[in-house]
């Protein structure tokens, strides 16, 4: 070992306080709900880099050895966690077909920090403190944690595989002519639609499905006897026996049956024991949407687990409560006691996860293979995306208030509305969507003009004078500052109206018009917000989203004002000047960075502000944005081609494990829809772009609930129409149906289909 004279001391003590800080913070922070391991872990090597500081600071004799120890225990922190993220991953990608490409990128980027902040400064302490000494026992310590290490991997693959049941037939889809067989049974559905089939009780079954050679689980509306004063209640059995004996044991069981359907049928395909003792973390040893779960002879379905929220329980980092991932075993707990869930989260041990085919019978008898709740098959026709675009254009008027307002969540299973969370943008984004998409009919010319009227009548004055900007009162408190987004977004909205509602709104177009001309700063970016308090804007950085939409708004006032020279608005030399600046600003400056081929983040509206400006002012460098942009989110869309689930084809993702949600994939075919309007402009071909359309398209009627999908919706609401989050999370938001609209509106156009869709 060197002299402890010649070992650094302030480097070496400054290096090792941070390390101890990083693992210090990695231990309070990062574990998952609790004391884990990887707490203790940490918490130890932050302790010894502490002591290797302090020592090296102080000029001690033994901070050379403390090096050392602690170089030692550094890089075993890294080879014990290195092979847990292998064992996780090898369970991952068993599971679920394939890690995918965000579950892939997200453990390399763990994996990475970890050898930051272990590597480079124990490698430097071991050779300055001597070096690596070999020694035989070394070598075969070594072959034996490989040994070890390699049984541990086959140990997590084998878990990790389904154990299928005995079959009833080749395919999901082969079942369906007995199932329509048994329904044409059935008495038919000759009154009103009968109450949902939703229930928050498990199936009881007489054995556990690993068991019995099979298992289906049936949930209908059986008939009942007097004196019960209701002709039928939900009831949910459960059939078990020998696997071709099946059928006919489901046949008998819906014998009682009130009527047709709707009736859900859940065949038991597979069945595997969970288990806490492996690596991989409990969130992903349950498919979202795709697997139930059991506790011995009780049995929730995959439906059920969706409909309880139960797949976006789990929030893995306890600080960032909107990340919310997988089951959380304590809300299963929970789930099937009926009490509350503990406070320690408890072992999966004793739990079953189990795989399905899902089928469901409708009031017409026809008989439907619906896994996660939607069918595979639909395909896309004119007729599909029309029914599409009107059933959504439905739900989005039935979901209006009195004074105007869009709801904000429903839960398609119980009802449950909120308005919490309702942001002007997204009351904006739906308004222009129904202006843009929506027939020209006097209710969706009502539903537009309460919408403005609400929009308008947040429009607040800056204590200053002169200037005017849309914010929301919370309380009845005067908002001390605007930002950007409100106001952009609502002049959109009121300009692409206008030809609905007449000049009515003119005069607060002009003022607000205004507004947005201040927030333009030299440079030709937009100032994020205004204090409407103190009467001047804010600094900051380039608003998300807002930018877009404050280019988008002020180029169609420019057209607005060209047309219209006497109406209340800024001159149109004016606003070209500044629409001029700002698709410059964009197009040469905003994103202009060494990644620029590689990565964006959300540029849509500057996508949607490029073809709104088409026919009035074009500009060829900010056009290139928009399709640059556009190719680069073409790599996110699942294809034939790509390593993942065929239900994810045209879906927005990253990988097999997290479940693609809907507005993301809406909202590229926005963007994709424009860029193809773009293109069509500048005379070059779109048949690349109309085949991934397609696929868009299509995925997204696939996800849309339909009447018929309905079997467990609640009453009193209109459901279908909307989107949910994703196949997993079951609540719908008045913006996920407004981009998923959008999308399919105007992407549609581009499409070799015959549809009777509004013009632009």
């Amino acid at each position: 070992m060197a002299p402890p004279s010649t070992l650094p001391r302030y480097s070496l003590g400054l290096l090792a306080l941070l390390h101890a800080t990083v693992f210090g913070w990695a231990a309070w922070i990062l574990p998952w709900g609790g004391g884990t391991p990887f707490a203790g872990l940490s918490a130890g090597l932050a302790i010894l880099y502490v002591g290797t500081g302090l020592a090296a600071l102080a000029g001690a004799r033994a901070r050379g050895r403390l090096w050392r120890m602690t170089a030692i225990a550094s890089l075993a922190f890294l080879a014990y966690h290195t092979w847990l993220v292998f064992d996780a991953a090898t369970y991952i990608a068993v599971l679920y077909g394939g890690l995918g490409q965000g579950v892939a990128v997200g453990m390399a980027a763990v994996w990475a920090v970890l050898v930051l902040f272990t590597v480079p400064l124990s490698v430097w302490g071991i050779a300055v403190t001597g070096g690596i000494r070999r020694r035989r026992p070394a070598a075969a310590g070594a072959a034996l944690l490989a040994l070890l290490a390699t049984l541990g991997l086959w140990r997590s693959a084998a878990a990790a595989a389904d154990r299928p049941l005995a079959p009833l037939a080749a395919s999901p889809e082969a079942l369906l002519p007995a199932l329509a067989e048994i329904a044409g049974r059935m008495p038919p559905n000759e009154g009103a639609e009968p109450p949902s089939l939703m229930t928050r009780e498990p199936a009881r079954c007489d054995r556990s499905p690993l068991d019995a050679e099979a298992s289906a689980i049936i949930t209908y509306h059986r008939r009942t006897a007097p004196p019960d004063p209701e002709l039928s209640r939900p009831a949910t059995i459960c059939v078990q026996g020998r696997a071709d004996g099946l059928l006919a044991a489901i046949e008998e069981a819906l014998e009682d049956a009130a009527v047709r359907g709707p009736t859900k049928v859940d065949v038991i395909v597979a069945a595997s024991p969970l288990t806490s003792s492996i690596t991989a973390p409990d969130f992903f040893q349950v498919r979202p949407g795709t697997d139930g779960v059991c506790r011995h002879g009780r049995c929730f379905m995959p439906w059920q687990l969706v409909a309880l929220d139960e797949f976006t329980s789990n929030a893995p980092l306890a600080f960032i409560d909107d990340f919310r991932f997988g089951i959380d075993s304590r809300r299963l707990a929970a789930a099937f006691s009926g009490g509350a869930p503990p406070e320690e989260r408890i072992a999966l041990d004793g739990l079953t996860r189990i795989t399905t085919w899902s089928y469901l019978i409708d009031r017409d008898g026809e008989a439907r293979y619906t896994p996660r709740l939607r069918e595979q098959d639909v395909p896309l026709t004119a007729a599909t995306l029309e029914r599409a675009v009107s059933m959504a254009m439905r739900h989005i008027l039935a979901a209006q208030a009195s004074d105007g307002r869009f709801r904000y969540l429903l839960n398609p299973w119980t009802g449950h509305v909120s308005w919490q969370g309702f942001a002007v943008p997204r009351q904006a984004g739906t308004t222009l969507a129904i202006c843009e998409i929506g027939d020209r009919s006097p209710e969706v010319d009502r539903a537009v003009r309460a919408s403005l009227a609400m929009l308008t009548g947040i429009e607040e004055k800056s204590e200053a004078g002169g200037v005017s900007a849309l914010a929301q009162r919370f309380g009845g408190k005067k908002p001390r500052n605007a930002g950007l987004g409100n106001t952009a977004l609502s002049m959109i909205a009121l300009l692409t109206c206008r030809d609905r509602v007449g000049d009515e709104f003119d005069p607060a177009i002009g003022r607000l018009g205004r507004f947005l001309l201040t927030m333009m700063r030299p440079d030709g970016g937009f100032y994020p917000a205004y204090s409407l308090a103190e009467g001047h804007v804010i600094e900051g950085p380039d608003p998300l989203y807002a930018e877009g939409q404050a280019v988008y708004a002020l180029s169609l006032l420019e057209a607005a004002a060209a047309i219209a020279p006497d109406a209340p608005f800024p001159p149109a030399d004016e606003l070209r000047t500044a629409v001029e600046k700002a698709m410059e600003y964009t197009a040469t400056t905003y994103w202009n960075h060494g990644l620029y081929d590689f990565f964006f983040i959300e540029e849509n509206w500057h996508c949607l502000a490029a073809r709104a400006s088409l026919g009035h002012h074009r500009n060829l460098k900010y056009e290139e944005f928009c399709l640059d942009y556009v190719e680069f989110k073409k790599r996110l869309i699942y294809d034939e081609a790509s390593d993942g689930d065929p239900a994810m084809i045209g879906a927005y993702g990253f990988g097999n494990v997290i479940p693609p949600h809907n507005t993301p994939s809406g909202g590229f075919g926005e963007a994709l829809a424009a860029a193809m309007a773009i293109r069509v402009a500048r005379g070059e071909s779109i048949e690349e772009e109309k085949a991934i359309m397609a696929r868009v398209a299509t995925f997204l009627i696939r996800q849309q609930w339909r009447p018929e999908l309905c079997f467990a919706c609640a009453e009193g609401q209109v459901i279908e129409g909307g989107w949910s989050e994703s196949w997993s999370s079951p609540v719908i938001r008045i913006d996920y149906v407004q981009h998923a609209m959008a999308g399919l509106g105007h992407g549609g156009r581009f499409l070799d289909l015959d549809l009777d869709l509004e013009e632009e």
